[in-house]
């Protein structure tokens, strides 16, 4: 099972493609929670999740063919 992930902000910086978009498999079951400890991705980063036009939390359960996008918290000065 895929979902298309879409990362804003620094946090690409941590994933697999440095590309802001990816494509991540997991197995069912699986959680945005669980796909950020997979790659290695401290959950502080993340600000904002959203599936579907939504805000969803991290406990969200990962449908397969969806979009999930990530947010950080804005940086700058």
């Amino acid at each position: 099972m895929k979902v298309k992930v879409i990362v804003h902000g620094h946090a690409r910086e941590y994933f697999p493609d440095p590309r802001e978009e990816f494509e991540y498999e997991f197995a069912p079951g699986e959680r945005v929670s669980d796909m950020l400890t997979a790659k290695g991705i401290k959950k502080e980063l993340i600000m904002r999740v959203v599936a579907g036009g939504v805000s969803v939390p991290l406990s969200y359960e990962l449908c397969n063919g969806e979009t999930i996008i990530l947010l950080t918290p804005m940086a700058g000065g």
